[in-house]
């Protein structure tokens, strides 16, 4: 609250709104308040239900218009020459040793 005398930039006094001096009237702002946060939280609660159900629909709407076989089956490897890992226990593969610095930079 600005004390009296205190001009406010043009741009602050024109949100700034007069408290209401009576009580009823102030009790009857608060409710109202009230209930427009409530419609808002039930508002937001409804429009996200809505954005999933939309979502799990494109969901599955995708998986069911999957091909049939596999991504994995179609690579130019044949499962034939595979080896499973559990054969020997190794899997082949190749890989990059990174080595971090002694003391970190930052």
């Amino acid at each position: 609250m600005m004390p009296h005398g205190v001009d406010l930039p043009m741009a602050a006094s024109l949100f700034r709104s007069p408290r209401s001096r009576h009580p009823l009237l102030r009790v009857l702002s608060a409710l109202i308040g009230l209930v427009l946060v409530g419609a808002a939280l039930v508002f937001g609660f409804f429009l996200v239900l809505g954005l999933a159900a939309v979502g799990a629909a494109i969901w599955a709407v995708r998986q069911f218009n999957r091909p049939a076989t596999p991504a994995a089956a179609t690579t130019a490897q044949p499962r034939a020459t595979a080896q499973p890992a559990s054969a020997g226990g190794v899997i082949e593969g190749e890989f990059v040793v990174v080595r971090e610095p002694a003391t970190p930079s930052r």
